[in-house]
């Protein structure tokens, strides 16, 4: 039998469910417990607003906060209620520049990160690097698609390893090192960061 974030994630088509990449179950193991408590979760990633409708119907106190390079909200009237009632608030940024999103920090913490947007490794790490210290204590930074086959980015003068690699070795060495972060922003991660659990291509990081 399924759990209840698997069912909305196949009610909404989204590909985080079972039918396709299988996180729904990992999510629902770690955050059931805090399904009806009130707190910020950001996404980096819109896509067609399927994981939107699935998270706020899960967590029925939470604000979701969405950040994506689309321009615009599509003219969806769920999503557009959530948006009235401030449950939902979007962001048209990228993921790596900063400056165009970093304001929202100012008046919130967030309980739950999640990165579902370039795939690219290098923004993935430059991304957990700036944004995991917005991490509420004791809350969780998920990446996913950690296997995605994407090219180097050209926005960046190092190649960086696959994120997946960057995590391995951080639980065999309990030593965080990214190629796209400063020596100041990697000994932060090494001393913020409590656990990394990997699944498959999604990793679970939680802040002390």
């Amino acid at each position: 039998m399924s759990d209840l974030l698997t069912n909305l994630s196949n009610k909404y088509k989204c590909d985080k469910s079972d039918r396709k990449h299988n996180y729904t179950v990992y999510y629902n193991n770690f955050f059931e417990k805090d399904r009806h408590r009130n707190f910020n979760i950001l996404e980096f990633g819109f896509g067609e607003g399927r994981s939107v409708k699935m998270w706020l119907e899960y967590f029925t106190k939470a604000k979701l906060f969405v950040i994506d390079t689309m321009k615009n909200l599509p003219n969806d009237n769920k999503i557009l209620e959530y948006v009235k009632i401030k449950r939902l608030e979007f962001v048209s940024a990228d993921q790596i520049d900063l400056s165009s999103f970093l304001e929202i920090f100012n008046k919130n913490d967030f309980y739950i990160i999640i990165d579902d947007a370039s795939h690219v490794a290098e923004d993935q790490q430059y991304t957990f690097g700036n944004i995991f210290k917005f991490v509420s204590s004791g809350g969780w930074y998920v990446i996913e698609d950690l296997k995605c086959k994407r090219n180097p980015s050209k926005r960046f003068s190092v190649k960086a390893d696959l994120t997946l690699k960057v995590f391995e070795k951080y639980n065999i060495s309990g030593r965080f090192s990214s190629a796209v972060l400063t020596e100041e922003q990697n000994m932060y991660l090494n001393e913020m960061i409590k656990s990394i659990k990997i699944y498959d291509k999604i990793a679970f990081i939680k802040k002390r």
